[in-house]
């Protein structure tokens, strides 16, 4: 990979068992969102941890907007393969976009012992980004962030991600959104949502809807957390939650 940010590499944390979960950073983001949670995991669990860069992601926004859902479910697909031929229970999870992937390899991949779902955007909060990107799209190909003091907090504590949004790339995140939706009655294998009832990006009717279309789930609602909520106060309970899963089905 050239040209990443030092603070957008991927990670392998090798775990003692023979378990492994990919987990899946979000749109514009990189695995380093991903990480304070991976780490409890495996430390309190010893599961193995993979979290790949998507292409497009940890360099340059210009890179992103040439690719599409596509591209990141290829890269994600790849993956598992590498995984499920060294591993005999892989789980796949997500956050945000990444769990859109997530539930999407689910109903795809067969094998998988289970998937993970957190904050994932099936209804935006903003819905007006959502509803005129094709229109914005073709006057300002990239869309300024909100700079916050949420999002300084993250940044301070070690997140990179990209201070635009691509439009033509999240025209695609809502094309992958829309596959999800239509396939997720489809999806046989053990679920588990999570979702921040506080998420200021994603809103939490979202969750109810996967979980009402979705045949096998566990839900559990984070009452405190923002959208990347595994860089949260409640990473600790995001951890815990995803080790009994895990160890259920596996």
């Amino acid at each position: 990979m050239n040209n990443i940010y030092p603070q957008a590499q991927p990670f392998f944390l090798k775990g003692s068992q023979d378990m492994a979960l990919l987990f899946i950073h979000g749109f514009t983001a990189s695995p380093s969102e991903l990480y304070p949670t991976a780490q409890l995991i495996h430390e309190l669990n010893g599961c193995t941890l993979s979290a790949s860069l998507l292409p497009g992601h940890g360099s340059n926004p210009r890179i992103l907007s040439k690719s599409s859902w596509e591209d990141w479910y290829n890269a994600v697909r790849k993956e598992l393969n590498l995984l499920m031929e060294n591993y005999h229970r892989v789980f796949v999870g997500g956050l945000s976009m990444g769990g859109l992937l997530a539930l999407h390899a689910g109903s795809r991949v067969n094998g998988l012992k289970g998937a993970i779902s957190i904050n994932a955007p099936i209804f935006n909060r903003s819905a007006l980004l959502t509803a005129v990107s094709p229109l914005i799209g073709r006057i300002q190909p990239y869309y300024p962030k909100k700079d916050g003091p949420n999002q300084r907090r993250l940044k301070q504590e070690g997140r990179f991600a990209y201070n635009v949004i691509p439009v033509k790339a999240f025209q695609s995140v809502m094309n992958l959104r829309n596959t999800v939706m239509e396939e997720a009655d489809e999806i046989n294998l053990p679920v588990l949502l999570i979702q921040s009832l506080q998420d200021k990006s994603v809103h939490p009717r979202s969750v109810y809807y996967l979980q009402e279309k979705i045949k096998h789930t566990e839900l559990i609602e984070l009452h405190y957390s923002e959208h990347v909520a595994t860089m949260g106060g409640e990473k600790e309970k995001i951890a815990r939650a995803i080790i009994d899963f895990i160890n259920n089905y596996s």
